[in-house]
């Protein structure tokens, strides 16, 4: 395998490397120099040119190169082997690297392992660039002035609370904010509380929901209801996960005189993909929708067309994978069925029947989705799962015992995934005294971040969830 000859290459293994129909095989001759050899059973056609001619005391601990020349259907004489740097060996084709995301595709669907070039991106590129992206446009649709100072533009671009996981901070919309802005002590209050919500909502619910998502997925047997009940938790996780990161992020924006607007609006209350779509990253909707959506012709022509080309790309936003495509596609396709089919037919039965069944509807799709989003790896394999293939019992002991050890975890984050809390708070806050509020809230504060403290002391290293994208 192209594997054994990165690990082995440094030895002159004689491992034979498959890529379709041709076998090459890196072997050494008696001087010391490398050839790349055509495996006998395939090389008629060919032939093989050996590297560093001018260097016959070269030895395998410091070649850089394998290559084996080769004449293809059309005449033409191709390279194709293995190059070496300090991070390991890489296929080329032709003196150029073969890109990573086909490398990977081509790893998948053939079983092979070639070795990736792993490039690391800044974090949070896709936020400030699309950031940038949203001052380029509203200046050319005259939507928003050129900002003549270069020192407001970069506070804009590189202004640190959201810059990393969102929300998508659109230029028009804190354009007057950049020139002038005030902090008054209540507004510095509302945004530490909003931060303290946030850093509760990363740290006590989704990282406990990441253990529980280990534990489940880390069993040895495979159950029915351990892979759902995984994908239910790994819901729940990136919900709070991320909402939790858009609460510090408006928080901070707050406390430093900035009102960004709002990313998640309890999603997960829902009765379709449509509505869902308005409540989760919010930020990002309207971006796709304003700046890609209805340039396209929106609802007027094409709305087919163009939900598919608006979902492609925010697949492709999240990830170069494969999976992160298929979650895009798949919620074109709902979307799509919703607008033409389910939403009329909703409209048809009784509000109760269609609320319940609507509800129903979007938490099986919601987590199923997010099941695509979380394997990356697998996919389709763990998808079976889902459905009972290839699994070995409905539940097991183990898989009961995790769930029993987590019924309070999971009750107290369907509890704050839904405005339970918020309409309660609602009832009382104007019947009591404004100081005591204040009070009251200061306490909650002070018990969030001190229990969010403890937790992350306790805790690896635990990165949000949408640093990755």
């Amino acid at each position: 395998s192209v594997n054994a000859l990165a690990k082995k290459g440094e030895n002159a293994a004689l491992d034979i490397i498959e890529m379709g129909t041709v076998n090459y095989m890196p072997t050494i001759s008696g001087d010391g120099k490398y050839y790349f050899s055509l495996h006998p059973n395939t090389a008629e056609g060919y032939t093989i040119d050996p590297l560093d001619e001018d260097d016959p005391t070269q030895t395998n601990s410091n070649k850089k190169q394998l290559f084996a020349s080769y004449t293809d259907s059309s005449g033409q004489v191709q390279k194709f082997g293995l190059k070496k740097d300090p991070n390991g060996w890489y296929l080329s084709l032709g003196g150029k690297s073969i890109p990573a995301g086909a490398v990977v595709t081509v790893n998948a669907v053939f079983s092979v392992t070639i070795p990736v070039v792993s490039v690391s991106m800044p974090i949070g590129i896709s936020f400030f660039t699309f950031q940038t992206m949203s001052y380029v446009i509203d200046v050319y649709r005259e939507d928003a002035d050129v900002q003549k100072s270069f020192f407001r533009l970069l506070l804009y671009v590189s202004f640190f609370p959201q810059l990393i996981a969102g929300p998508i901070v659109r230029y028009k919309d804190i354009e007057a904010q950049l020139e002038s802005r005030t902090v008054p002590a209540a507004q510095f209050n509302d945004g530490l509380f909003r931060f303290a919500q946030g850093l509760a909502k990363k740290a006590l619910i989704a990282d406990s929901c990441a253990t529980v998502i280990n534990a489940l997925y880390g069993l040895t047997d495979v159950t029915l209801l351990s892979r759902w009940a995984g994908a239910v938790f790994f819901t729940l996780q990136l919900y709070f996960d991320f909402s939790g990161y858009s609460d510090m992020a408006i928080g901070l924006g707050r406390m430093f005189g900035f009102r960004f607007l709002e990313n998640f609006n309890y999603p997960l209350v829902s009765k379709n993909a449509t509505e869902f779509w308005r409540r989760w990253h919010i930020s990002l909707g309207t971006f796709f929708r304003d700046y890609v959506y209805i340039p396209l012709g929106g609802n007027r022509h094409d709305q087919q067309r163009n939900i598919l080309v608006v979902w492609f790309l925010t697949g492709l936003w999240h990830g170069a994978a494969w999976n992160f495509i298929l979650w895009g596609l798949y919620y074109a396709f709902l979307l799509m069925f919703e607008k033409k089919i389910l939403l009329g037919w909703f409209k048809k039965i009784p509000s109760l029947l269609a609320s319940v069944i609507g509800h129903a509807y979007t938490v099986f799709i919601t987590v199923f989705g997010f099941a695509i989003f979380y394997f990356d790896k697998g996919l389709f394999k763990n998808l079976g799962y889902l459905f009972g293939i290839g699994i070995a019992s409905g539940t097991d002991l183990f898989t009961n015992s995790i769930l029993l050890d987590n019924v309070l975890l999971l009750a107290a984050a369907v509890l704050f995934a839904v405005p339970v809390v918020p309409k309660l708070w609602s009832l009382v806050e104007n019947k009591i005294p404004y100081s005591v509020g204040r009070i009251l809230k200061t306490a909650v504060v002070v018990v969030l971040v001190g229990a969010a403290t403890v937790r992350l002391v306790g805790n690896s290293y635990s990165p949000f969830l949408y640093f990755r994208f």
